[in-house]
């Protein structure tokens, strides 16, 4: 897949992510659904030697921020996590009886080889290179719940790290906090 006139991302070791569900159809219904891409999201990171420094995950679309600790394999992780969580989100809407919403993801399918269509095919992604630029990302993707009114307070979003960074509390987390490295 072409860079689109990108800089090679091998270069940078820390990127803004966000990846959208097919036609920005709300697929993550309940926990199970978010709870798959929380677990999903974590066995990339330690595959390709990464941290999360931060996330929302919305119910169509996930903001990331991903910092690789060695070689940066950022197009190899998101295609292996859109690669896996489709075929998971596949089966957990058909478990579940959501055939209309299933039914919905064969639309307008170009590739002859692929029957359903969770995710769009790109990712789109932003170079970290600062504090400040990660700082920026950080408060958009925490305000993202509250833009949508999902919520009130940013860390009242439970697919979020707002907690993690505006909590006092040191609790058990897939997170490392963006201090490590900035």
């Amino acid at each position: 897949m072409g860079l689109r006139g990108r800089k090679n991302l091998t270069d940078y070791r820390c990127f803004f992510v966000t990846t959208t569900c097919n036609n920005w159809k709300h697929l993550f219904i309940n926990d199970k659904y978010y709870d798959l891409i929380c677990s999903s999201l974590k066995f990339v990171c330690e595959k390709y030697d990464a941290n999360l420094l931060g996330y929302v995950i919305m119910p169509n679309h996930i903001h990331l921020i991903i910092y690789f600790k060695n070689e940066t394999k950022l197009s190899d992780l998101m295609r292996d996590f859109k690669k896996f969580t489709s075929v998971q989100i596949r089966k957990m809407l058909e478990e579940d009886g959501y055939l209309e919403i299933l039914e919905s993801l064969r639309e307008n399918i170009k590739d002859k080889n692929q029957i359903f269509k969770v995710w769009n095919d790109r990712f789109d992604d932003v170079v970290i290179y600062n504090e400040e630029i990660l700082k920026i990302k950080l408060q958009y993707l925490h305000q993202n719940p509250v833009r949508k009114e999902i919520v009130v307070n940013s860390e009242d979003y439970k697919y979020s790290s707002a907690k993690f960074y505006l909590s006092d509390t040191i609790h058990k987390t897939m997170l490392v906090h963006y201090k490590e490295y900035f």
